[in-house]
This record gives C-alpha cells, structure tokens and sequence, in this order.
C-alpha cells in the first residue's frame, strides 16, 4: 500500500503545476501586460486580446487530442514535455516586435505546445487517485490556479515597473524552470490501478462509514470504467454540459481578464488594479475550496448553479458600483465562480461519464471553455472599442449568466458509474 503522503504530494504538485501552467500564466498576466504593450507598440485592446481568441482556438481543436494523448501515453510525459515548451515560449517573448502575426504566433505556440500543462492533464491525475474525496481532492489542486494568480499580477507589474516588459516575461520562464519543472519531476506519477484505489486510504480512517465501504467495493474490482467519447456525445447531458459551460465561460473568464484594463477606464491607479485581480484570483482559490468540500455532500449541478448566481450578483455590482469597495465586492463574487466551475466540469465529467476516457472527454468540455474564455473577452474589448465604456457587456454577461445557472440547476442525476468497476453509482 501507498504512503499516504503519495497522492497528498500529487495534489500538492498539481496545485504548484496549475498556478504556473498556461491557464493561469496567460490569464492573470494578459491584462497587465496589455498596458505596457499598447505603450511600446500602439496597439488598441481588440489587436491585443485576439491573441487570447487565437490562444482558445487552438485549445478549443487540440485539447481532446491532449486529452487522447494523456489516456494513451500518461499524464507524466505529456506534463514534463508540456512545460518546458511552456518556459522557451514565454522567454520568446523577449524578442518580440511590432509585429501583431508573430505576437498571435507566440499565444497560439503556448496554446500548442502548452496544453499540458492545463487542467486536461491534471484533474485526470487527481481522478485516478481519489474516490471518496475526489471532490475535496480536485479543489485543493485546481487551488494552484488561485494561488498563481494572485501571484502572477503583482510579480508582473513589479518587474515591468522596475526592469521593463521584455524581462517580465523572462521572469516566468525562470519560475516555471527553476521552481515547477523539478518539483513535478520528483512527484507527478500515476499510480497503477490497485494504488489508485487504494491511495484514496490515506483519508479513510476519518471518512464517512458509506464513502470507506464504497473504496472497499473499488479495491476489489481496481479497473476504470466509463463511456467512450463516441458513447459520450450521445448522451444528452453532454450537449447541456457544453452550452451550460460556454456560456458561464463566455461571462466570467471575460470579467476575470477585463477587470485591469476596466478599472484602469475608471481610472483607478494601475498598482490597485494589479492587486484587485490578485484579489480577484484569491476568490478563485476560496470558490475551489469550498466547491471541493461542497460536492461531496451535494448534487454537484446546483453547487455549480450557486455560484454562477453570485458571480451574477458580483457582475451588476461591477455595473453599478459606485467606489472602488463595492466594485472590489462584486470582483470577489466574480472570482469565487471562476474558481468553482473548472473544479466542477471536472467532477461532472468523472460522475456522468467514468474516467476510461476521462481525459479525452474532459479535454472536449476544456476545450469549450477555453473556446469561451477567448470569445467573452475578444466581445468585452470589442464592445468598449465600439462604445468607450463596460456597460453594454456587462450587461451581457448578466443575462449570459442568468442562461448557464438555469442549465446547471436542472442537470438530472448521475446515472454512469464514477469510474472504478464495482463501485456503485452515486
């Protein structure tokens, strides 16, 4: 058997992996780096933010061939390969020019060769280690996203103040090389099929009676089980899945990336605005906490569902707030829903569908997501070019938001097995 430190030193390098792979890199960064780049180069907001509509894209096409990649081959090779792509693309960015095409070339080369360091790779690895505490166990890794990017923005603003834009991006390079690569070097693995049952025993003497007898029933049958891909698509609930996420995406990934570049209209100064989405990536960490605990007690759809109802309370507060207190509320709201639904999809994923293809499955809904995340914000600056102000979007994205709680809140329960053959469904 396992130590139990094992999968705990999994979770924990997930955690470091996520707060420094190209989810979190390029989203708690984009909007600090936007300003410095509009200064040296004079572009406007909608030739700036199309590189993160370049960036979903190619996440959109390539992330369930990731995911075929991972469930094939493991998540430890993909993941190492994956972030030293990462580093040599970031550092590219020192040399980089007035041209737009090569700028777009470097977002969409992290979106490429990236991809495994996002969370196609890393909530398989938590799933295959945990079955009790999935839920818990996925919230406490995908928090590595919170953490870096509350983080990333006040590292990135202090070296482009002191030291300029072109070593800023150096910087993450010296991060991901010196820090991540080695730490996920020493402790990324996938168990075997019996330590995968059995490594979730580090937590079963304080586990609930019915969730030990449920690892019971797993270790005696360890093979994963679930749908195909094929068998997945026709599923009803998998096409309520992608427009439920792409539309909360669309909104929320929008305000996580605008709210620099928004306060900054409003002019706020540029150090409270870095710190307001630091904060805002503080809200993420809680959200993924708290969602973790939460949906191993409740139907995980209206988890999900309430915290899209508050990231809607948070966006007409950001509509309407009239000082930078209540603006800030409405942020944190924003960002505790940011912080949930990625933790979520994961978890849906692994109950509706089973982990035999978890990764390729899962890399279809990632792929939406991240389809979204480039859409959302791309509208949000095109929508201020066209009109100099917030509102209209934000507006937007509150009916956006309405439509996704209503979808997650009527999801119907799970049916599949979660994924260990003999286990029961839930």
């Amino acid at each position: 058997m396992p130590k139990p430190e094992a999968a705990w030193g999994v979770v924990a390098a997930s955690a470091l992996g996520l707060a420094t792979g190209i989810a979190t890199t390029i989203v708690a960064t984009f909007g600090i780096f936007s300003a410095a780049l509009t200064v040296e180069f004079g572009w406007n907001q909608g030739d700036i933010f199309a590189a993160l509509m370049v960036v979903t894209v190619v996440a959109a096409v390539l992330a369930p061939l990731m995911g075929a990649w991972v469930d094939r081959y493991g998540v430890r090779r993909v993941i190492g390969l994956s972030f030293i792509a990462e580093a040599l693309i970031f550092l590219s960015f020192y040399w980089q020019g007035e041209s737009l095409a090569s700028f777009y070339g470097r977002y969409a080369a992290l979106a490429f060769l990236g991809l495994g360091t996002t969370h196609v790779a890393f909530a398989r690895l938590i799933t295959v280690w945990f079955e009790a505490r999935r839920g818990l166990a996925l919230g406490l890794a995908l928090s590595g996203v919170g953490i870096g990017g509350f983080l990333w923005p006040l590292l990135i603003q202090g070296v482009i103040e002191n030291f300029g834009w072109r070593l800023a991006y150096v910087s993450i390079t010296s991060v991901i090389l010196i820090i991540t690569v080695p730490v996920l070097f020493i402790w990324v693995r996938e168990p075997s099929r019996t330590q995968g049952s059995q490594s979730d025993s580090v937590s079963r003497r304080d586990t609930p009676r019915n969730e030990a007898a449920t690892d019971r029933t797993a270790q005696s049958s360890p093979l994963l089980t679930g749908l195909s891909l094929g068998e997945a698509v026709r599923q009803g609930v998998f096409w309520r899945l992608v427009l439920a996420f792409f539309l909360v995406g669309f909104a929320i990934q929008s305000l996580l990336v605008h709210v620099v570049p928004l306060l900054r209209l409003r002019s706020i100064d540029a150090s409270y605005a870095a710190l307001a989405q630091s904060l805002m990536f503080v809200a993420v960490t809680s959200g993924r906490l708290v969602t973790g605990w939460m949906m191993d007690r409740i139907f995980a759809p209206r988890v999900a569902a309430g915290f899209v109802i508050v990231a809607l309370a948070g966006v007409m507060l950001m509509a309407s707030a009239q000082s930078g207190v209540w603006f800030l509320v409405g942020a944190l709201c924003v960002g505790l829903a940011v912080g949930a639904e990625v933790d979520v999809l994961a978890y849906l994923v692994s109950r509706y569908f089973g982990i035999l293809s978890f990764s390729q499955i899962y890399g279809v809904f990632y792929g939406v997501y991240s389809l979204s995340g480039g859409v959302g914000p791309w509208f949000t600056a095109l929508s201020v070019d066209q009109t100099g102000a917030y509102d209209f979007a934000l507006m937007t994205h509150v009916g956006v938001l309405a439509t996704g709680a209503a979808i997650l809140w009527w999801l119907p329960r799970f049916q599949q097995p979660s994924g260990l053959q003999g286990e029961p469904a839930p």
